[in-house]
């Protein structure tokens, strides 16, 4: 394409500082946006909702977003209604659920596998209530987010309602591990680095990751607004390009990209530092302070396994769940969401130098609890 082609040569992206904000970090800093034609201005938020907004307005023109906030800000919900939509993945899994030390001690099972911990959760829980104690708190990243669904999931598999039987509150990433520290919250489920924040502080423990609940987990998509879509095609397809260049590159070289993450995500913390990136970038994470790396070679994923790709497969498995929580209405019907804000048709024209798969739906992409 020629940058002639570019409607838009100038875009503002935000993005949230977590690990999985990488692809846009790089790139920038490698210059896939200017090979593009591209002149980006990244912009950090702190809050999801600050970039829902600020995509909603047009201050932004796309962002580093959470999945399950296209349906609902496509539906109005929890705000003002707009059409987004997505045809790029920034990757698979990445999240983790973190507790407090004293829960963890509470636990008696920490060494079995996770339907175990859910069940003594659900013991937990249920003596706690028998003793008149409070209600364990529970924190997520957003309303609308898989960290909020996968949690559920995993607390569902041992029969415990989390609308009923916990407390579940909403916060910024960046703030989990001072509030877990604090003890206003017993665990908090968020994306890397924040889990290896608090273990290697000594504040939490991770009870297990979210790739142990949903296999190859969709996560943090690049979001746009249909309209800046439908107005921006070739900037839309150039902006893919980069991007894909970008994930590529972390395939290969992640470890590389250590420096410049630290650089970015020290912005808002001075908790954060070289160590407590390195777990999910190169895939052996830290369940405890004391304990020593185990192997977790997906932890995050930027590109094997068709990461990019916007499959309808991740949509429907989203909607499901949402429609589970009653966070969607009867009424609506999924495969029409999904199709309106998963659009794989503008990735295939976006990159027509790839191999593509033969369809949109991923049989492996699956909750496997």
């Amino acid at each position: 394409m020629n940058s002639a082609d570019i409607e838009k040569p100038a875009l503002k992206l935000g993005y949230m500082p977590l690990s999985d904000c990488l692809p846009l970090l790089i790139a920038q800093e490698k210059g896939f946006f200017s090979q593009e034609g591209l002149t980006v201005e990244l912009q950090q938020e702190v809050s999801w909702s600050n970039i829902r907004d600020k995509v909603i307005v047009g201050h932004l023109d796309g962002a580093h977003m959470l999945a399950p906030m296209l349906f609902a800000t496509s539906l109005g919900l929890g705000g003002i209604k707009k059409p987004l939509i997505t045809a790029f993945s920034l990757g698979l899994n990445g999240n983790a659920f973190t507790i407090s030390n004293q829960l963890r001690s509470a636990l008696t099972d920490v060494n079995s596998n996770q339907l175990a911990h859910a069940n003594t959760m659900k013991l937990l829980i249920e003596q706690r209530k028998t003793a008149g104690l409070p209600r364990l708190v529970f924190a997520t990243v957003y309303p609308y987010s898989c960290h909020n669904l996968q949690l559920r999931y995993w607390l569902a598999s041992a029969h415990i309602d989390p609308d009923k039987d916990i407390d579940l509150v909403i916060l910024p990433p960046s703030q989990m591990v001072d509030h877990l520290k604090l003890a206003h919250i017993d665990g908090f489920f968020a994306g890397a680095p924040w889990n290896s924040v608090a273990i290697l502080q000594g504040h939490g423990h991770c009870l297990l990751t979210g790739m142990e609940i949903w296999k190859n987990a969709p996560e943090k998509v690049l979001g746009v607004t249909l309209e800046w879509a439908e107005k921006n095609p070739n900037t839309h397809s150039a902006l893919i390009r980069a991007l894909h260049e970008a994930c590529q590159w972390l395939e290969l070289h992640a470890e590389e990209a250590l420096p410049l993450l630290e650089q970015h995500l020290s912005l808002n913390s001075p908790l954060i530092n070289r160590n407590c990136l390195i777990p999910a970038i190169t895939g052996k994470n830290i369940f405890t302070q004391q304990s020593k790396q185990s192997k977790a070679p997906s932890l995050l994923v930027f590109n094997h396994s068709m990461a990019n790709f916007p499959w309808l497969s991740h949509g429907q498995l989203i909607c499901a769940q949402m429609k589970r929580w009653h966070w969607l209405p009867d009424d609506v019907d999924n495969e029409q969401l999904v199709a309106s804000c998963y659009r794989p048709d503008i990735y295939r024209q976006a990159l027509t130098h790839l191999e593509m798969p033969n369809d949109n739906f991923h049989s492996t992409h699956l909750a496997i609890l």
